[in-house]
């Protein structure tokens, strides 16, 4: 029974347990046919109700005036909660017209994600496995009109790719922000196609930690705001209704101690994605530039193990042979502290700052080597690719 009845009785039955653990994915590409059917069936019928606020929920314009000293707390109150309220209320309504749903149509049946345009030619940004292997590509917009997208370009090392529509269908665009000037409990907002079916759902939370590596990715934001399946590729806003990152995959848990995780989400920093984006649309593939150095960021446990004063910057392991640090004369035991003047912590990490130049563009590292600082120009070059 389920107690409504008045039976105190409750008959617990054991069963399986199962947790699933680790790095999941959070677009739906490679699942099974019938699921993904299923999500294009939700994603181009479903209506769920909306969920009306009561009066009980939203301050009133209308309340009744208190006196001066027994009101003054919750003015103050007030004024903290309301504005940054309807700042998110705004920032949504900015960009949810440009999040889209995608339905990637291949040999394995048809699965989903989520995406942003960020230009008004057309152009849709999303999570290369949500488009991979993809023999046609559809974009269901946010008012629920669908049109079939063309691939632009799509990179595996980034997982981020750009797909494009008729700049006739294009319903709004969203902007970019600067990623490294968020701050650690931020308010930010993510958008997409949660499980497939739930078109333009909007979750909220804080931003978590920057420069955090996870399934290959380095630099990642990590956020608490919740994450479902289907969120990959769609936007994580901050309250200006910028675009700060890409939703890209979250942690259910350790994959070993068997303790099960709640609010690690992960995105693509908008500083990235835009930089990976302009080479995309402009190539139709991205490079890396490449330095050719193995390095720790600095914190302040590691400084006490290497016995450095310093607590930011990176920390040089190893030179490859042959590759633009080496050349440049970058030796083991080297901390970069800057890259052209620009700080490297963890709001600004050394990856991230190396994606705002080109391949082949001279770059001047900031080094602290003993009880010496240098400024060494270095030439990029290009990533080697994966064998």
């Amino acid at each position: 029974m389920n107690g409504i009845s008045g039976q105190p009785t409750l008959k617990v039955k054991m069963g399986i347990l199962m947790l699933v653990l680790g790095t999941i994915l959070l677009g739906t590409v490679g699942g099974a046919v019938m699921g993904g059917l299923a999500g294009y069936a939700l994603a181009q019928n479903s209506k769920p109700e909306p969920i009306a606020l009561t009066d009980a929920s939203m301050p009133s314009s209308r309340t009744e005036l208190k006196p001066v000293m027994q009101a003054s707390a919750d003015i103050t109150a007030e004024q903290q909660v309301i504005p940054e309220n309807e700042a998110l209320i705004s920032a949504v309504e900015k960009v949810n017209p440009a999040t889209v749903t995608i339905l990637n149509q291949s040999f394995q049946g048809i699965s989903s994600g989520s995406g942003v345009i960020v230009d008004k030619a057309g152009y849709i940004v999303t999570n290369h496995h949500v488009v991979a292997d993809a023999e046609k590509i559809w974009v269901i917009l946010s008012h629920g009109g669908r049109v079939e997208a063309q691939m632009v370009g799509s990179s595996a090392d980034f997982d981020l790719a750009v797909v494009k529509i008729d700049a006739d269908y294009v319903p709004a665009v969203a902007q970019f922000g600067d990623s490294s000037a968020l701050r650690l409990g931020e308010r930010v907002a993510a958008i997409g196609s949660a499980l497939g079916g739930f078109r333009n759902t909007v979750t909220s939370g804080v931003i978590s930690a920057h420069n955090r590596s996870l399934g290959g990715q380095n630099g990642l934001l990590q956020t608490d705001t919740p994450i479902n399946h289907g969120n990959s590729g769609g936007p994580l806003i901050n309250l200006k209704g910028e675009v700060v990152g890409i939703n890209v995959m979250v942690l259910r848990g350790s994959g070993f101690s068997g303790d099960v995780a709640e609010g690690l989400g992960f995105a693509i920093p908008s500083n990235t994605v835009a930089s990976v984006v302009k080479q995309l649309i402009e190539t139709g593939h991205a490079e890396m530039p490449f330095l050719g150095v193995s390095y720790s960021v600095l914190n302040p446990q590691l400084s006490m193990e290497y016995g450095i004063p310093l607590t930011d910057g990176a920390y040089i392991e190893k030179v490859l042979a042959g590759f633009p640090a080496e050349k440049a004369g970058i030796q083991p035991h080297d901390v970069i502290i800057a890259i052209n003047g620009r700080t490297v912590d963890d709001q600004h990490p050394l990856g991230q700052q190396l994606m705002m130049y080109s391949v082949g563009e001279t770059i001047e590292l900031t080094v602290i080597r003993g009880e010496k600082q240098l400024q060494i120009p270095v030439t990029l070059g290009k990533r080697p690719e994966s064998p």
